[in-house]
């Protein structure tokens, strides 16, 4: 009830702004943070299904280029360069940090080593970051 409740004011929400004279310049960016947790939602569910975190943008400056349209491979941080390119801002060589814009054909980190590999990496420390961002001293 509570998924259905947030869907029908999500929905609500979207068609409202689809009726205002700023809607023509306006740029909606949907994104979910996790999969369901709730054990009962998912018993009718085939075990084989790919469930995956559900994310729209919605009237978009941008298309995706052909074979870039759904089912990439990311992570969250491929979401900023895509939010700004959805806003019509043009991103020269198509990644802001360690994010790709998932319009354009370009590989996502993730899609070039794989969810495994990018996660370990990122596990790593960084006396750099720690210093820098930190302000840890090392031991």
């Amino acid at each position: 009830n509570v998924m259905r409740c947030s869907a029908r004011q999500v929905k609500a929400f979207i068609e409202w702004i689809q009726q205002q004279d700023f809607y023509a310049n306006t740029t909606i960016v949907l994104v979910g943070d996790h999969l369901t947790m709730d054990p009962d939602y998912l018993q009718d569910v085939n075990e084989d299904y790919t469930r995956t975190i559900y994310n729209c943008f919605i009237n978009s400056a941008v298309d995706p280029v052909a074979g870039a349209e759904k089912n990439r491979q990311f992570g969250t941080f491929d979401i900023f360069p895509t939010t700004l390119a959805a806003m019509g801002v043009e991103i020269q060589g198509q990644r802001l940090g360690l994010g790709t814009n998932l319009f354009c054909g370009q590989k996502t980190l993730t899609e070039h080593y794989s969810h495994e590999i990018l996660y370990e990496a990122l596990q790593k420390r960084s006396s750099f970051y720690n210093k820098t961002f930190l302000g840890m001293d090392e031991d």
